[in-house]
């Protein structure tokens, strides 16, 4: 019978309309640092609650990340097409031929005579 009588109790009022009763003799202060220490203490109950959140979803994210496939390497320039076998040693004198007439016009104006 008290059983279903808190019930009902409990059923009926609400968190917001119930009248805190902490016993006979207290003050109207008292009853006000109570109300406050019970909003602060849930006010530190929903931060924590969203720390955990927020390192539930950073692991949720970095979990996923891990998951997934690495993108293949793409080079950013294209591989010069080989030629078959050794390179042609008349290739290679004509470019440094072409090289060292450009280097050798730089060089020809750097050792000029003062005006």
């Amino acid at each position: 019978m008290r059983v279903a009588l808190a019930l009902i109790a409990l059923a009926v009022a609400s968190p917001v309309t119930a009248q805190t009763w902490l016993g006979p003799g207290v003050s109207p202060g008292e009853v006000q640092r109570y109300r406050i220490e019970q909003q602060r203490l849930r006010s530190a109950e929903q931060a924590a609650f969203a720390r955990q959140q927020t390192l539930n979803s950073r692991l949720t994210r970095l979990e996923v990340e891990a998951a997934r496939q690495p993108e293949p390497y793409i080079p950013h320039v294209q591989p010069l097409p080989r030629t078959s076998g050794a390179p042609s040693v008349a290739g290679a004198t004509q470019r440094r031929e072409a090289v060292s007439s450009g280097v050798g016009q730089i060089d020809d104006w750097l050792d000029r005579q003062p005006r």
